[in-house]
């Protein structure tokens, strides 16, 4: 998909119509654009009860090639999304610098699910106590993993002007990034991702307070 469609697609999937922009982490860095929406607060006049909260989407985080295939061999790229408290730009540069850590190394940083980024919320703010970094499966969604299959054109990366029906073409899924305390990045590291998934829902933590 190109950045327009990658838009509509995000446009369908996100809760309200977002804010686009560019952002980087930081001079010499590559942009890339993120949708962004606030909810709840202020945001939803018609329900002031709801927690204020931002729901940030990486659109062109696609063009990292990871090199990972589906199990029918078509190519599998990834859109980066997280959801913070409040309304702040810190999911959509979070996002940012998810996909800038994995972009630097998309074979060693596999955009997987159980993928630790230490210390990816240090590129954002300071003051963030969430500042590890863990993708996960997307719980956003009830009917599973949002994705686009796209049958190729012309070969694998497509470009060309016959259309091959039967290769098996390129798959753009989402994948969420949750942030971690000190303690639960400890626990990930020493006891392995199903412990802290364990601990994060006996402790019923809010995940998207990255200030907590």
């Amino acid at each position: 998909m190109n950045l327009q469609e990658t838009r509509v697609w995000a446009d369908d999937l996100l809760p309200d119509t977002p804010t686009v922009s560019t952002r980087r982490v930081a001079q010499g860095f590559p942009e890339f654009t993120v949708a962004e929406v606030h909810i709840g607060g202020d945001a939803s006049p018609d329900d002031p009860g709801a927690p204020a909260e931002t729901v940030a989407m990486t659109l062109d985080g696609a063009r990292i090639e990871p090199n990972l295939v589906t199990a029918e061999g078509a190519d599998l790229r990834v859109e980066f999304i997280a959801v913070t408290s409040g309304h702040s730009r810190a999911a959509a540069d979070l996002v940012c610098a998810a996909a800038t850590m994995v972009g630097e190394d998309p074979h060693q940083r596999s955009p997987q699910p159980g993928l630790l980024l230490p210390g990816l919320g240090w590129h954002v703010d300071e003051t963030m106590t969430a500042k590890h970094g863990l993708l996960v499966p997307p719980f956003l969604w009830e009917d599973g993993v949002p994705n686009v299959h796209e049958v190729d054109s012309g070969g694998r990366h497509g470009g060309g002007t016959r259309h091959d029906w039967t290769h098996p073409g390129r798959m753009t899924v989402v994948i969420q990034l949750v942030m971690l305390t000190d303690g639960e990045f400890a626990v990930a590291t020493e006891q392995g991702l199903e412990a802290v998934q364990q601990q994060l829902l006996s402790t019923g933590t809010d995940l998207n307070d990255v200030w907590r």
